[in-house]
This record gives C-alpha cells, structure tokens and sequence, in this order.
C-alpha cells in the first residue's frame, strides 16, 4: 500500500512540475478605435452661442448645429474595411466619440459619408427604426423632412448681424437645412500607416467652422447674402455649405 502512495505522489509531482514549467500565454487586450469629431474656430474650441465674427465681417451665433455621419469606416493595409458605427448624429453641443473594438492588425485609411445615404435617404419611415437609432422618431432629433421625405444632412441654426456694427443686437435668422441625395459628402483621410494590435487610439477629426463661412474653400457661403435655406428652396446655398463643410475637416492620425 505505501508503494502505491508513493507512485501516486510522484506523478501528481510530476504533473505539476510539467504545468509550472508551461511558457505564459501572452493575453493581447482587445484593440479599440475611437473616432472623435470636434469642431474649431480660427484654431480654437468652436462654442455654442458665443458670438463670432466671420470673413466677411458678419457677427454670428450658432443655436444649433448637428449633422448626420455614416458609415465610418478604417481600412487597412491589405485593403479589407472595419466598420466602426453605420450611423451617427454630431450634435456640437456635446462630446461626440464613437468607440469601436476593432481586429488587430495594420490601419492605412479613414473615412465617412457627412450625411444620409442614398439608399436610406428618401421614402423612408423613421418610425421603422428602435428608438436607439439615430435614424428613428427620437433619435434623429428632428433632422428629418416629412414634407420633403429625407433627412436633414446639416442642420445650422442662429442668428446674425450683417450690419457691421459693433455690438449691435443679433437679428438675422440663420437656418441652413442641408439635405437630398445630392448633398452627400464622402470624406477620406490622407494615408497612414498606424497599428492596431492590442492598443487603444482616438482619431481626431476637426471641423473648421469660420471656413465654413469664408470663401477660403473657394463656395461663398456670406450670410448677409443669403442665410435661410431648406435645400429646395435655396439649392445653391446648401450645396455650398456642405462643399466648404468638406473641404473645412482636417484629421489627426
């Protein structure tokens, strides 16, 4: 009986021995992507109902500005794309990230589309959608025509003085309601080379608001000319604007 006590301790020392001597797993954390957007003003923090002046010498205030992003999407080097979220609505009078695990691996691209796609664009019901998705009744927060069918890609509202006059009261109503299938923007990023194994990194994009208002971009978008548009009823307007929203985003890798 002593020798059966004694081969059985051997081999349970054995056993352990051989597990103790295991190589450690390596636990690689999960990697995650963030894409936060933000917005300027001549290089600093664009606020909400502070007053700005712009290029063409306008005093202006913005009430509320929000916008539809879709599809944004990481490619990586061999080509295959990641979505990070398929549909989400900026609101500049709050933080906007959309975080996302992402597989690991080598990243050269980003982009998006500023806007709704086509294919969920026109003749279609909000009230199909969970109250959680931005494209649904509450979730879109009124950026949606029913008179028109379609949603409101950009949404900028405020008031403005055209005057010149230092100080003097802000009237002018702004509401520059940029929609339609052909107001969708695409946005790629320049190329770069991060990655994505095992680490967390945000993704800054930028938009540079006064460029909006400038002719900078080459589109005069000057609210003394012309401030109001609901896309059909001042088309030049709201192509303009979504054309200088474009060409004033700038991205940090």
């Amino acid at each position: 009986m002593n020798k059966v006590f004694l081969l059985l301790a051997v081999m349970i020392a054995l056993v352990i021995a051989s597990c103790t001597n295991e190589p450690e797993q390596t636990v690689i954390p999960a990697s995650k992507a963030t894409v936060r957007f933000s917005a300027l003003w001549e290089g600093q923090p664009f606020e909400m109902q502070q007053v700005y002046t712009d290029a063409f010498g306008n005093r202006l205030r913005a009430d509320g500005f929000l916008n539809f992003i879709s599809l944004i999407t990481l490619v990586k080097d061999d080509g295959s794309e990641v979505l990070i979220k398929d549909y989400a609505l900026v609101n500049f009078y709050n933080a906007n990230e959309i975080t996302a695990e992402v597989p690991a691996g080598k990243y050269t691209t980003l982009k998006f589309g500023i806007g709704v796609p086509r294919d969920r664009n026109k003749d279609q019901d909000p009230a199909q959608y969970p109250s959680s998705s931005v494209l649904s009744v509450a979730g879109s927060q009124g950026m949606f025509w029913v008179w028109n069918t379609g949603y409101i890609f950009a949404k900028f509202e405020g008031k403005c003085d055209t005057t010149g006059t230092d100080g003097a009261e802000l009237l002018t109503p702004i509401a520059i309601h940029a929609g339609d299938d052909a107001s969708y923007r695409e946005f790629v990023s320049q190329s770069f080379s991060i990655d994505l194994t095992g680490i967390s990194k945000t993704f800054d994009v930028k938009l540079n608001v006064d460029q909006i208002f400038s002719p900078v971009n080459g589109n005069d978008v000057n609210i003394a000319l012309q401030a109001i548009t609901h896309t059909s009823t001042n088309p030049d307007l709201a192509t303009n604007f979504m054309d200088n929203y474009l060409a004033a985003l700038t991205f940090v890798p």
